[in-house]
């Protein structure tokens, strides 16, 4: 009995027992390390904070007038009979040569399935647009 007590004492260390060799268990400390201690985070700069708000905005913009653009796109394939990235091209070059911004540009679009007037020069271009592209 007394060699099982001494043997749990000294539970850290080798010991030969029965000729063999054995590790015994390793005790734990029962905090671990802390990890090292990194510095805090410096606020941003008003310059920082403004761009953040900048940028924020027009991604907002950008995701309410996606929907309307993606139907313009499909109008646009129906009824041009095209792909996805030739009825694309068709709304750019409509916004870049009416020089009016392809959200609008989709907007009226989308408003002339509707009932809704599309202007002339913009249904115009729309349509050179489509003659003009190469088909996909």
């Amino acid at each position: 009995m007394r060699r099982s007590r001494r043997a749990s004492n000294h539970s850290s260390r080798l010991r030969l027992e029965g000729g063999h060799r054995r590790r015994a268990r390793q005790r734990f400390s029962p905090c671990p390390a802390l990890p090292p201690r990194t510095p805090a985070p410096t606020p941003p700069t008003e310059a920082e904070v403004e761009e953040l708000r900048r940028e924020n905005a027009q991604l907002r913009q950008v995701l309410t007038g996606r929907p309307v653009v993606d139907q313009a796109r499909g109008i646009l394939m129906a009824v041009g009979a095209c792909g996805p990235e030739r009825a694309w091209e068709v709304l750019v070059s409509a916004s870049q040569r009416t020089n009016i911004k392809l959200r609008r540009v989709a907007e009226l679009v989308v408003a002339g399935t509707t009932g809704g007037q599309v202007p002339r020069p913009v249904a115009a271009q729309l349509r050179r647009s489509l003659e003009r592209l190469p088909h996909t």
